[in-house]
Parts: structure tokens; sequence; C-alpha cells
């Protein structure tokens, strides 16, 4: 056990909290999956079946790409372009990835859309716990209940 404890005490770290990335943070790394769903593709197309989870679909013309599963326009009302080729998604990832980084109006917009989702999901879990509660409240109001009966018959 001590051999354990000094092999790896000195690795030892503070465990990241969620949430703790901005919203330009998280948009990058949503980008930089995008590149590597882009990269397995390139690498074989035929057994790719991660479609769900990119923001490039094949349509008619080439690859459609989207900003995002939201509808988050970059600048402009530009949230879905229509590219031909492979590589000119993952230039189109690249430069997405860059506006992110130096675009203050597409940062206030991700930084709103983010918020939307969280008050979405936190308005989501609302009525889960009203309900979780809700008995816990009847047994209370039963266990006042009985100890009046009890009192009245005493």
């Amino acid at each position: 056990m001590t051999g354990f404890i000094e092999k790896w005490s000195a690795k030892k770290a503070e465990k990241p909290k969620a949430g703790t990335r901005n919203a330009v943070e998280s948009f990058q790394q949503r980008v930089a999956e995008q590149k590597t769903y882009l990269e397995q593709y390139e690498r074989d197309a035929a057994s790719f079946k991660k479609w769900r989870s990119t923001w490039f679909q094949h349509v008619p013309g080439g690859f459609g790409v989207s900003i995002g599963r939201d509808a988050v326009s970059a600048g402009n009302d530009l949230s879905y372009v229509v590219v031909e080729t492979v590589q000119q998604v993952a230039e189109f990832l690249d430069d997405l990835a860059q506006h992110a980084e130096h675009d203050l109006g597409f940062q206030k917009a991700l930084e709103d859309n983010r918020s939307r989702r969280a008050a979405l999901l936190k308005a989501g879990r609302k009525p889960a716990k009203a309900s979780r509660v809700k008995p816990a409240t009847e047994q209370a109001s039963s266990k006042q209940r009985i100890r009046r009966a009890t009192k009245a018959t005493t």
C-alpha cells in the first residue's frame, strides 16, 4: 500500500470542476471533436457511423456544415454552409474556431446560447425534484395526522 502512495502521490491533482470552461473554450473543444469525426470519415467513409454526432452531412453538391447543434449564427445569419470537399469542411471548421476566438459578437452569441441551454436544463430538472419532494411531504402530513389521532384518543 505504501508503495502505491509513494508512487502516485506526486501526481496528485485537483479534479477539474464541471463548467469551468467558458463558452468559447467549450465551442472550440466541440470544433476539435468535429475535426476528429472528419478524420475518421476520411480514413474510412464506408464504415463511418457517427453521422448523428457530426455537424457535417452529405448533401447534394458536397457537404452541409452547421455551426453546432443549436441555431447559433456566426454573424450575418451565417449558421450553415455547403462545401464541395472534406478539405473544405476542415478549413471551415478551422476558420470557425478562429472566428470564435476573435469575434466578440459570436462570443456573445455562444454565451447567450449556453445560458439559454442551462436555463432549459434547470427548468427541466424542477419537476423531477418537485415530484420527489411530494411523497415526503405526503408522508409528513400522514405522520401528523397519526399524531393528531393518537392525541385525540388519549
